[in-house]
This record gives structure tokens, C-alpha cells and sequence, in this order.
């Protein structure tokens, strides 16, 4: 997918120590609750944008295909790669990401990259993967999928017996795979003899999305579920329509005031003083509970950003 481009790329800022070791503890899960998409397949796919779509609704944020890589390009022809211009994408829709090191010397970097990526689902933070597709031969990956859990008994480090969740952006159920299952060589002969889908063993790509800007510390926080799995692809000539969807809230104390402020603009959103903000409308409400659900209808070709703080926050 990125050819000769990912030369160009900026220094990724995701490390990992490579240090840590399995210790002996029950197997636990790690899920996190976001339901998978269906991508656009124009223009070379539009696999990033779908990825950054299903993780920016686990924190508050419906962005479509469209207006996502409008970010970078909006004639649509340059298309949202890991290690190039995903970062850019993210920040602009304040969302905070880090990136996994690609530039590192080691030439065998899967062991580690799935460690990083374990340490990250483990703080409930998705993760943009890459991986090479049977058929294909882009040298640096072919497509972008988001990591949504695992099984493991260690929480930090690779274990060939671990299973990884992920999106794949054309399955409406979630994939699972088992880690020592998921590396191969661009060759795809080994464990790409039987599957569709293998993260690159060598040189590996991910951005693991960590949270919302918000330099007030107060927001809290929402997150955003829809009633389908897809949008209309207005690139294959679909017409947009309204997305019925809930807006949820937690972390809420019963009897407290809150505002829930939305934005149809990515370029409206503060990182603070949210009261005094260019929202497109808000919802006050005093919490009767420590979570609160309002269903709202959204656009979507566009950009709706939720953010919910104290009363005069």
C-alpha cells in the first residue's frame, strides 16, 4: 500500500523495550466494545478511513469515509496510510495517537509489535494494524485494520498461543486469530497459505489511538454507537442519508449538571472552555446515574463530535 512513500514518512513515536517477559498468570480478555465496519473500495480502498471511523465512535466521534480523507486531500485521491499522514488525519479530529517505531534496527519486529500493540488494548486504546492480503504485493502492506482485543495470559508480551481481535473492515463479526497464525514474509507461503490476512514479520506499521484532546482533564467519557454497520458510498454514487445512533456517557456522578456539546465540524472542537465554544447545539441534563444515553441522528458524508463536560466546563 505505501510503496515507496513510506521513505518519506515522518519518524513514528510508539516505542517498545523489547524487555518485558511472560510471567505465569490466568488467562484474561480484553475486548473493547466496537463493532466492526464496512469499507468503501474506491481509490484504492478507503481501509484507514473505515479504521479511524470505528475508533473515533469508541471516543465520541462519527467522521465518514468521505470527510475523513477530505483531511488530506479533498479531491479524494490520496489515500490514509499508517507511518504517513494518519497522524495528521487524527490530530486534526483532536484525537491523540501514538505510533509503533518502524525505524528501529531490528529487521524481525513482529514479536515486539505485538507486544506494543497488547499493551495498548490492554489501557482500552484501539490500534490501527497492517497487513499484507493474499494476491497482493505492495512491499510495506496492503491493508489497515483496527485491533480491538486479545486473549492472553501475559498483558505486555508476545505469546505464539495468544488470540488476537480485530476488524477487518469487510466482515460484519469481528476476526480472532491466533498470534503465531498472524506473521509472514510478503510471499504470504507460510501462514499466508492459509489465510487472507498476515501482519508483515519483518518491518511492521501501527498507530494505536489513545484518547481525545482535552487539556481541561474534564471531559468525560462518550462514545457513539450506530444503528448499521455501513454508510451510503458516495463515491460510488450513493446518496448520503441521516445515521440513527446513540450517544453514551459514563463516569457520571447522580445529581450533578452536565452539558453534552456537539460539533458538526471538526474544526470547531476545543481542547478546553468548552462553554464558551462554537458547538453546534448541546444537551444540559443533571445525571440521575453514573451513564446516560441520547439517540441523535447524524449525516453521513459528514463529521459529528460529542463531548460532554460539568455544567459551565
Amino acid at each position: 500500500m505505501l510503496g515507496t512513500a513510506i521513505g518519506a514518512a515522518c519518524g513514528a513515536s510508539g516505542t517498545f523495550s523489547g524487555n518485558l517477559t511472560a510471567a505465569t498468570a490466568p488467562v484474561t480478555t480484553t475486548s473493547l466494545p466496537i463493532p466492526p465496519r464496512l469499507q468503501w473500495d474506491e481509490l484504492n480502498g478507503y481501509c484507514g478511513e473505515c479504521s479511524i471511523q470505528q475508533a473515533a465512535l469508541y471516543f465520541g466521534t462519527y467522521v465518514s469515509q468521505y470527510a475523513c480523507r477530505a483531511i488530506i486531500n479533498p479531491n479524494q485521491k490520496s489515500q490514509l496510510l499508517v507511518g504517513v499522514n494518519d497522524q495528521a488525519v487524527l490530530s486534526a479530529l483532536r484525537l491523540k495517537c501514538v505510533e509503533f517505531n518502524f525505524n528501529q534496527a531490528s529487521n524481525q519486529q513482529f514479536a515486539g509489535y505485538f507486544g506494543w500493540v497488547k499493551q495498548h488494548l490492554r489501557l482500552n486504546r484501539p490500534v490501527m494494524i497492517t497487513a499484507y492480503v493474499k494476491g497482493l504485493g505492495d512491499p510495506d502492506y496492503d491493508h489497515i485494520m483496527l485491533a480491538t482485543g486479545f486473549i492472553s495470559s501475559n498483558s505486555a508480551s508476545y505469546l505464539p498461543t495468544d488470540r488476537l481481535f480485530f476488524n477487518d473492515c469487510f466482515n460484519p463479526v469481528r476476526n480472532t486469530r491466533i498470534a503465531s497464525t498472524l506473521p509472514d514474509t510478503r510471499r504470504m507461503r507460510v501462514n499466508g497459505a492459509r489465510y487472507e490476512y498476515c501482519i508483515p514479520a519483518n518491518v511492521c506499521y501501527g498507530c494505536a489511538i489513545t484518547g481525545i484532546q482535552d487539556t481541561s482533564g474534564a471531559a468525560l467519557p462518550v462514545r457513539i454507537q450506530l444503528a448499521d454497520w455501513s454508510e451510503p458510498d458516495v463515491m460510488a454514487g450513493e446518496a448520503p442519508t441521516m445515521l440513527a445512533g446513540t450517544v453514551s456517557v459514563s463516569g457520571l456522578t447522580p445529581g450533578n449538571s452536565y452539558s453534552l456539546y456537539r460539533y458538526n465540524s471538526h474544526q470547531n472542537v476545543p481542547t478546553t472552555d468548552y462553554a464558551r465554544s462554537n458547538h453546534s447545539s448541546v444537551v444540559n441534563f443533571v445525571a440521575n446515574s453514573r451513564t446516560a444515553t441520547f439517540p441523535v441522528t447524524l449525516v453521513s458524508n459528514g463529521v459529528a463530535v460529542f463531548r460532554c463536560l460539568p455544567a459551565g466546563k
